[in-house]
């Protein structure tokens, strides 16, 4: 058992750390009321001897709005849980993601979401426990079960993995759930809302992750501010390419480098990156003013290393082609660079397509006149 779990453990649910001071919400086996819904659990006390009269003692426990629950007390309280049929299914790919961020993190850093089930059978949503059987008003123990709104696939990774460790012999951990936070809620709309309403990182979330865990563990962060700083103004594709060979680094680069130093040291690697700025540099000194925006379009930095390559092949040496690309890009012209960010797609071309025959046809004449 992890450390997080017994601690819990210790404590009986009615002490668990209150967040607001919300409305009680209880479910009672006769009936549920529309605001005042309480869900009640009864744990067997010590039963009192020589007397017919006196019954088992029991202790009252509330699942109440603005506290958080510990998964293990309530299923051993008797608790179970279940999903609502119109919810997305199990996505195994999703759950190995999960399984490896809870390894990552050293344990669940978010709680599920849960209402009880009467509330969704009130709603008119069909539901359905673990095995896939439907959960109706009949279903034995009603009370005790709840339906996890947001948070399934989490709830999921956390059942293979603690089933993989208890094997092992080695900790579990422990998962947490809570109610809503408003008491007047409709089921539907929470569903969607909580599945609906969040940004997945982009490029540069990620991009500033990487600072941080470069920082951290004492890794170079001059070409990966740099990069940042660049994508401001464009997009981070256009901006990883100018330092990058031409070539930009997927999110799926950055989020196994985020956890991976030798693939962080490899994106954050400065060899070459005093000579890639040169072209960027010297590209801003055309690209300037309304124009500018094309320095953040990756089909830039693209064509140019694709000219780089090419020269390199003719055999000449990198320092010669970087030096005849530069003077090339510095005296580009406003007039061209103006040309080239006002192009659109035509019938018959892509806008990138037409930007690269430009700057094929200028470059042939800069090296002509060479």
């Amino acid at each position: 058992m992890s450390k997080a779990k017994s601690c819990m453990e210790k404590n009986p649910i009615n002490e668990t750390v209150s967040t607001h001071d919300l409305q009680e919400v209880s479910v009672k086996k006769s009936a549920v009321e529309d605001k005042d819904l309480e869900v009640s659990v009864f744990t067997s006390d010590t039963q009192q001897s020589n007397s017919e009269t006196n019954k088992e003692e029991t202790k009252k426990t509330v699942l109440t709005i603005g506290e958080i629950f510990t998964l293990s007390v309530l299923l051993e309280m008797g608790y179970s849980f279940g999903r609502i049929k119109i919810n997305r299914d199990i996505d195994q790919k999703q759950i190995k993601k999960k399984i490896s961020s809870i390894l990552a993190c050293k344990g669940i850093i978010s709680p599920f979401l849960v209402v009880p089930a009467i509330v969704c059978l009130k709603a008119g949503l069909e539901l359905e426990d673990d095995n896939g059987n439907p959960i109706t008003e009949e279903t034995l123990n009603l009370d005790f079960i709840l339906i996890v709104i947001d948070g399934q696939h989490r709830m999921e990774a956390l059942r293979q993995l603690n089933k993989k460790l208890r094997k092992e012999g080695k900790a579990e951990y422990e998962g947490y759930v809570y109610l809503p936070l408003i008491d007047n809620y409709d089921v539907p709309t929470l569903l969607r809302e909580a599945n609906s309403a969040t940004n997945p990182w982009d490029g540069m979330d990620w991009l500033t992750q990487l600072l941080a865990t470069a920082q951290e563990k004492g890794i170079s962060t001059e070409k990966l501010k740099w990069v940042k700083e660049k994508a401001k103004t464009g997009s981070d594709s256009a901006a990883w390419a100018w330092v990058n060979g031409g070539k930009t680094n997927s999110k799926t680069t950055c989020i196994k480098a985020s956890t991976d130093n030798q693939k962080l040291e490899e994106l954050a690697d400065t060899t070459s990156f005093e000579n890639d700025k040169k072209l960027y540099e010297a590209a801003a000194k055309s690209f300037e003013g309304n124009s500018a925006k094309v320095l953040g379009w990756k089909v830039l930095p693209e064509w140019i290393y694709k000219q780089l390559n090419f020269l390199m092949v003719m055999e000449m040496r990198r320092s010669e082609a970087m030096n005849l690309l530069v003077a090339f890009l510095e005296g580009l012209g406003t007039s061209n660079a103006q040309e080239i960010s006002q192009m659109k797609k035509s019938p018959s071309q892509s806008k990138d397509n037409m930007i690269i025959a430009k700057l094929n046809e200028l470059f042939a004449d800069f090296q002509s006149q060479v």
